[in-house]
């Protein structure tokens, strides 16, 4: 369990592709997902597993042996069997963009965009001294 990995193509049936002729109406110029749909239910599946085989929660990635031994600890002590948050954190989402497709006259622009910063018209002052990036500052 300590290193648990996504399938790769070798550990795959054989897959058999069905194409869908309707448009999404929310994504852009129709489209849908493709790509990691098949990949995401691998992380809860084992998480799943886990309560099935020991009768406890793991609410966070990745799961450990430490985290399993923590949610045990707390069952036997009669509180809540799980290890994770314990509530997830407000966040305020701006609005979702509406970018209309072609056959709805969208021209790859949002229809309720706001207006952003530029970032590629910035000018850096000469002389002055640019903020380390982020992974500078996390590696130092």
């Amino acid at each position: 369990m300590l290193e648990y990995k996504s399938p790769t193509s070798l550990d795959m049936p054989e897959v058999f592709t069905d194409l869908v002729e309707e448009p999404d109406p929310k994504g852009p110029f129709g489209a849908k997902e493709v790509g990691q749909g098949p990949l995401l239910p691998i992380m809860p599946a084992v998480a799943n597993a886990v309560y099935d085989a020991v009768g406890v929660r793991i609410d966070e990635i990745p799961v450990t042996p430490e985290k399993i031994m923590k949610a045990l600890a707390e069952k036997k002590a009669g509180r809540a069997p799980r290890f994770g948050p314990s509530h997830f954190p407000h966040v305020d989402w701006p609005e979702a963009l509406r970018v209309p497709p072609p056959w709805e006259g969208g021209d790859g622009n949002a229809i309720n965009d706001v207006p952003r910063r530029d970032k590629s018209k910035s000018v850096q002052q000469p002389g002055a001294r640019r903020a380390p990036e982020k992974d500078q500052v996390l590696s130092s």
